[in-house]
């Protein structure tokens, strides 16, 4: 429990919690894409909108009946599932709204029905030949036939609508498919909203350090494991600042023991080159003579190269320390 608490005592969620509800929400959202669709569409069936996928077969020998007992065919006074021909005593095809495959087969049932002094026929499938047409045929008052035929498909029970809209069963497939296909992307979208908040103070806390500002700390997310990394981020931050600190107070005694031991080594050293400077004018007015004139001169050149190495120094180590500074602080050209 106290892993899921921050420093601040506030409840922190775990990643797998702020991941695992989008794909709750996805399956939630995906009963509600296809349950939806399908419950319009066994709802259209049970108003008898909808003529389910075997009402064709179920009510052929029904339908075969009705068209014998009127004697004629009205293709309009038949339900939507099927599709009719009328064909003559000799084979002919007087009238048809049949598929060529079905109207084939129940021209061949017709031939057999004749053949066999029959009055009707409804033959099964030929598998074995490759045809599924479910076909039936009666002979009408007038000597010809009707034949009708089916799919196992749903059907709209209206005419106009049957003929001017998409399949039922096209349509609730397809709005099954799109509505989940749309509630996929929007909740992959807002799963990614989340997520990159969640990721903005990581992402804010690396670019602070990457641009040196390190009195800027580490933020939360409410995530537990972003937190334990900001966390970790927050510790380096801290660590990384007090050893720069440490570091420049470091740098800011080196500097002050050199000035200081500048200052110590020319006091001296001017005093010494300003009695050089007199012996020299002394040199000069002749009041030296042999070993005291060379020593004069001898004096007088070390102090020169002395002075010349002193200050050779100090700007030596004042250039080392602005290289030193450069590479602690970046100037305003590489932070933009």
């Amino acid at each position: 429990m106290s892993r899921l608490r921050g420093l601040d005592g506030r409840i922190r969620v775990p990643l797998a919690l702020v991941v695992g509800r989008y794909f709750v929400l996805v399956l939630f959202a995906a009963l509600l894409t296809v349950g939806g669709p399908w419950a319009l569409f066994t709802g259209a069936m049970a108003r008898g909108e909808v003529l389910p996928a075997d009402w064709g077969s179920t009510h052929a020998d029904e339908t075969v009946g009705d068209i014998a007992s009127a004697g004629h065919l009205d293709p309009d006074s038949l339900s939507t599932a099927y599709r009719v021909a009328h064909v003559s005593d000799t084979g002919e095809v007087l009238f048809s709204d049949m598929g060529e495959e079905a109207l084939a087969s129940a021209q061949t049932s017709v031939s057999s029905a004749i053949a066999a002094g029959e009055t009707s026929v409804r033959p099964g499938p030929d598998v074995s030949s490759g045809s599924y047409a479910r076909v039936a045929a009666v002979k009408l008052a007038d000597g010809t036939w009707a034949a009708i035929s089916w799919d196992m498909m749903p059907h709209w029970a209206d005419h106009a609508r049957d003929a001017s809209w998409p399949n039922p069963q096209d349509l609730w497939l397809a709005s099954t498919v799109i509505g989940t296909v749309l509630m996929v992307v929007l909740v992959a979208l807002r799963a990614a909203r989340v997520l990159t908040r969640k990721m903005e103070p990581l992402v804010a806390a690396a670019n602070a350090v990457a641009a040196d500002d390190l009195d800027r700390p580490a933020g939360t997310s409410g995530v537990a494991e972003v937190d334990d990394v900001l966390a970790a981020m927050e510790r380096m931050r801290v660590s990384l600042k007090r050893s720069l600190e440490e570091q420049m107070a470091s740098e800011e005694t080196r500097r002050q023991r050199m000035e200081t031991l500048a200052h110590e080594l020319k006091t001296p050293l001017t005093l010494i080159q300003g009695n050089a400077e007199l012996l020299a004018a002394d040199l000069e007015e002749g009041r030296l003579q042999g070993e005291q004139a060379d020593e004069a001169r001898a004096i007088l050149d070390a102090t020169h190269r002395l002075d010349a190495a002193l200050i050779d120094i100090i700007s030596a180590w004042r250039e080392g320390e602005r290289d030193g500074e450069g590479r602690l602080e970046p100037d305003a050209d590489s932070r933009g």
